[in-house]
């Protein structure tokens, strides 16, 4: 399977809403925060939505398919988690599937059940406050809410040590928000924040259409939003930073940036993010 084939005619997106919202976390390299992460977000449903939802973990280790899944720390803490918290499943994302965090969440988006669809980083970044201000605008009929490190009123906790690094890191996100505006009709200066909440049209929409397996899938649901004239609304944000992407890892992102860009920008021109 190529990174491009996601064998859509054969996976079903149209699952019955039977609970209010299906929180989606994907998680890789054993995640040492999932515990923490998933126990705070099970506070945070259980008060706002008693008994109507759900939180799917997506383990994206991308181990071969003979490895024993015990030794992978991310499935070994999803399962335990699972084993304690009835409102908590697992559902890996594995080869033959590709890699990507985008694919991940299209896994576990797969197996969901909920009419609003949550998403969050394994390591709890945001303030999960945001999501009950988003909920208030999908009830009144937004599709897609997404986080926005750059609005005035978004706030930043960042440790002494990492704001160098965490600042030549939102210059490099600036940057690329440029590129992305240069080839494509996005508006949000933040495409790429790690919190999102969607209507379940939407999220059906986005993966039915989507081809890019990485983190650059966030630009196909800002396009099929677009294209299906999907109300959309951005919120401030408050981001906790207790750690940094190493410099070689950002390398590596450029080069798949360029890469998916490129298609994306391509499948773009040929309407391919409209009805």
């Amino acid at each position: 399977m190529t990174t491009t084939d996601f064998n859509h005619r054969h996976q079903r997106y149209a699952d019955p809403e039977t609970l209010q919202v299906s929180l989606i976390i994907p998680a890789r390299d054993g995640s040492a925060s999932l515990n923490t992460t998933v126990r705070e977000a099970y506070a945070f449903l259980s008060k706002h939505y008693p008994n109507s939802f759900e939180i799917i973990l997506v383990p994206n280790n991308s181990v071969p398919n003979n490895s024993p899944l015990l030794k992978d720390p991310t499935q070994q803490v999803a399962e335990q988690l699972a084993a304690s918290i009835p409102e908590v499943q697992v559902i890996p994302h594995l080869p033959p599937l590709p890699p990507g965090k985008g694919a991940a969440l299209r896994t576990g988006f797969l197996a969901s059940r909920g009419k609003w669809i949550f998403f969050t980083d394994a390591d709890l970044p945001y303030d999960l406050e945001f999501f009950c201000r988003a909920a208030d605008h999908l009830q009144s009929g937004t599709d897609l809410v997404t986080g926005n490190r750059r609005l005035a009123e978004s706030h930043f906790n960042i440790p002494v040590d990492l704001l160098k690094l965490a600042y030549r890191r939102h210059c490099l996100g600036l940057a690329y928000n440029r590129l992305v505006r240069c080839f494509l009709p996005i508006r949000t200066t933040d495409t790429q924040a790690g919190i999102k909440a969607f209507s379940r049209r939407l999220a059906t929409q986005a993966f039915e259409r989507q081809i890019c397996p990485g983190f650059l899938f966030d630009l196909e649901v800002f396009l099929t939003a677009m294209g299906f004239g999907y109300r959309q609304v951005e919120l401030p944000v408050t981001l906790y930073l207790n750690s940094e992407k190493s410099t070689v890892r950002i390398v590596r992102e450029c080069a798949m940036v360029a890469i998916w860009l490129t298609r994306i920008t391509w499948k773009y021109l040929r309407k391919g993010y409209k009805n």
